[in-house]
């Protein structure tokens, strides 16, 4: 069954089309991790549908990956229930611990769970993952540009120019368009290069993949930073800040 990518934004919101989508997982087993901590924290889901109109509130029983099923609560209400089973279009949305998490359905079926009623969907193909920015994220000046050595396949590092950085992670911009990554793949033993503050190593995970003009930009978050390094990384972003603010007074 194909199932719909999480909606769009509406106009002239803040958080634009290129902005929401690579908040969008697309990988199988990313999906059904962040489904299972959703499962697993017991947490409230709101189906709505019927164009928003109308809504329930629900809890992953379970996920059934040999089916690629989604179990449901049960709602109390016969006729809510049969209403949300003839919708054509079902959106859930929830939250835990500061992440906004939504994906959809294009239908719902009733089922049967250790002799209890279920509702059953499909596995999302896309789960949209939302998390609130808890670290100052700052862009890397051109004219002081800092760098992050990249191990390729040969075991040889090629340096990439990182396009903006924060104690949680970074940007890189692949130029050469080789960098044979996909989200939530981890590239480790990186050298992380900060002009007059030195250098560390660090573990990437990849978040999303933007097409840019000139190649990719490859959001990462650090994997298990060490205290130090990341005591430098802030001094790093202190300086650079710092700067572009006697640069302007």
């Amino acid at each position: 069954m194909t199932m719909e990518q999480p909606s769009e934004p509406k106009k002239g919101h803040q958080n634009n089309i290129e902005n929401q989508e690579q908040y969008i997982l697309h990988n199988p087993k990313q999906i059904v991790q962040k489904l299972r901590l959703l499962q697993k924290n017991h947490c409230f889901i709101t189906a709505s549908f019927n164009g928003g109109t109308e809504s329930l509130n629900t809890i992953i029983v379970d996920i059934i990956q040999d089916m690629d099923l989604i179990a449901l609560d049960y709602g109390p209400t016969e006729e809510l229930n049969q209403a949300l089973l003839n919708a054509n279009r079902i959106v859930f949305k929830t939250q835990l611990d500061g992440v906004s998490a939504q994906f959809t359905a294009k239908s719902i079926t009733k089922a049967k769970y250790k002799d209890t009623s279920v509702f059953a969907i499909p596995i999302p193909e896309a789960l949209m993952w939302i998390q609130r920015r808890e670290f100052f994220r700052i862009r890397i000046p051109l004219g002081a540009p800092a760098h992050c050595e990249v191990m390729q396949d040969d075991g040889s590092y090629r340096q990439y120019r990182v396009f903006d950085l924060s104690i949680g992670g970074i940007a890189i911009l692949d130029e050469y368009n080789d960098l044979e990554v996909e989200v939530g793949v981890v590239m480790s033993h990186c050298r992380l290069e900060l002009p007059d503050h030195g250098n560390g190593q660090v573990n990437l995970e990849v978040k999303n993949i933007i097409p840019q003009k000139t190649g990719r930009r490859i959001g990462c978050s650090f994997v298990n930073l060490g205290m130090s390094f990341s005591a430098t990384i802030q001094r790093y972003i202190h300086t650079i800040e710092s700067n572009r603010k006697n640069i302007g007074s």
